[in-house]
């Protein structure tokens, strides 16, 4: 595991370079002209990554983390002065800097200016090279203070693409920016905030619409693990809800509905503005479900299943929901499997009398060819189509 920290040169007056600037961290103030050797030290830095164009203060970088080449820091100078700078005219500066953090790892990425589509896809695939140096439980701190505000996008991005679509199992520690502007109302104080509220709140959107819109609640279990005002019963609740709902376990999804309305004071009370802000969405999709009645539990979920285009558990949700509601009004209990079975066989003598049980009828029949995996010729898409109207049915029998 190493601590990452991914920082952007920028350019400017290349006479006076990079300004002195006192950062402060959490108490602690450090006076440097480059914010990323700040935070290499108030963050105990193992790896930097550093990203800029070919006209960015890689000189001032190397001369204010130690280097003392005056001749290569005038090479440099001239390099960057004719637009001439390579990779390998930066191994020195990547070994100063692994000096200064008494480690090995750090890294140089030349992009373009971004000016085109062309330059922002060469730029993205740099950050995609950056991602290819990132290992499973490193931690990733990313310094947007300097360079052009297209790469605080791209540093998102690129976690993003590493987290969802290579896999990577990597922490993100933080996302900085050194308010340089705000130290002349600060008695020359540069504050460094930490900007990882957003990221948290883009993973919480993501996690809250799995659970809403695809019944996946491992990610919202995983950040209630990382928030400590959290209680345990909260995270506790939401465990094995996916797995109950992906298999349409109703009695567990049921149990569920009764263990989560225990956990809405705590969410409502959470002093994490992100909770706070979203635990409605989460609170509001339980309140959907929450019925008393076997039979109007399992027509919600049959509804929920079917906006969310899991037409197989539809299917076997609304053929339970009629048949729960055949008991209810007979007397007998839902849950009882001789009861459901003797209720089925009314449903099905009635199938010719009552629109309800006309639906029960063709319902269970591609139930049973979808569960089955039965050789039947069956116009899936046409009874799609009229799944709307077989719900329409429904809701007036049970409701």
């Amino acid at each position: 595991m190493a601590n990452i920290l991914i920082s952007s040169l920028g350019t400017g007056d290349r006479q006076k370079g990079y300004k002195f600037a006192k950062y402060e961290y959490e108490g602690e103030v450090k006076e440097t002209k480059v914010v990323a050797k700040a935070l290499t030290e108030f963050l105990n830095i193992d790896k930097l990554y550093l990203v800029g164009t070919n006209g960015s203060y890689w000189d001032n970088c190397y001369a204010n983390f130690g280097g003392a080449d005056e001749s290569y820091e005038l090479d440099l100078y001239e390099q960057i002065s004719n637009k001439s700078l390579t990779l390998e005219s930066l191994d020195t500066l990547c070994q100063t800097v692994d000096d200064f953090t008494r480690a090995e790892g750090t890294k140089c990425f030349l992009i373009e200016y971004g000016k085109n589509d062309e330059e922002l896809w060469y730029n993205f695939e740099q950050y995609l090279d950056i991602l290819e140096h990132i290992e499973d439980d490193d931690v990733l701190y990313i310094d947007i203070t300097h360079s052009f505000r297209s790469l605080a996008l791209m540093s998102f991005l690129m976690v993003q693409f590493g987290q969802v679509i290579k896999n990577k199992h990597f922490k993100v520690g933080g996302i900085y920016y050194g308010m340089f502007e705000y130290s002349y109302d600060n008695e020359g104080i540069t504050p460094i905030v930490d900007l990882k509220v957003f990221y948290d709140l883009l993973e919480w959107i993501k996690a809250i619409d799995a659970f809403k819109n695809y019944g996946r609640s491992d990610l919202i279990e995983k950040l209630l693990l990382e928030d400590d005002q959290i209680h345990k019963i909260t995270t506790d609740t939401f465990k094995g809800f996916d797995a109950n709902i992906a298999f349409a376990n109703m009695n567990s999804l049921k149990k569920f509905i009764g263990k989560a309305k225990q956990s809405f004071s705590i969410l409502e009370k959470s002093k994490s503005p992100i909770v706070k802000l979203l635990s409605k969405d989460i609170i509001d999709f339980v309140k959907r479900l929450d019925h008393k009645a076997m039979s109007r539990f399992q027509l919600e979920l049959s509804v929920w299943y079917y906006e969310n285009k899991n037409y197989a558990l539809a299917f076997l949700g609304l053929s339970e929901a009629l048949v729960s509601k055949e008991c209810e009004n007979l007397g007998y209990k839902a849950e009882d499997q001789n009861s459901r079975s003797e209720a089925k066989k009314k449903l099905y003598y009635r199938r010719l009398e009552s629109k309800e049980a006309k639906v029960s009828h063709a319902i269970s029949k591609i139930r049973n060819t979808i569960a089955h995996q039965l050789d039947k010729e069956i116009d899936i898409h046409k009874e799609v189509a009229n799944m709307q109207e077989y719900l329409d049915i429904a809701k007036k029998f049970i409701i």
